[in-house]
């Protein structure tokens, strides 16, 4: 089954911030998810339970994803950045309404 990571406006934003070689990596992540969709990555806990995270530990990057509401193939980019004191969690849990 394929399945298909769509932005967010926020990680669309995320994602055009990027330099060149750090977009290619996360398109990495994203035919990740398109093969594995939610077994992809690690799961994350507490206000981000529903998400899972792709780490780029070279780089500091980190993807949050989780299943979109709008169906069940359908995996919703929550953010793209990097984890500078939880900085990325905590974006993520602000644009989920969890803050």
């Amino acid at each position: 089954m394929n399945f298909t990571p769509r932005f967010t406006e926020f990680s669309r934003a995320d994602f055009h911030k990027l330099d060149g070689s750090q977009k290619q990596q996360i398109l990495k992540s994203f035919l990740k998810i398109e093969e594995c969709g939610m077994d992809a990555g690690q799961p994350l806990h507490g206000k981000l339970w529903d998400c899972r995270k792709l780490k780029h530990k070279k780089m500091g990057l980190r993807v949050i994803f989780r299943q979109s509401a709008q169906g069940f193939e359908i995996i919703e980019i929550v953010v793209i950045g990097k984890r500078e004191d939880n900085e990325v969690y905590d974006m993520a849990a602000k644009r989920l309404g969890r803050a």
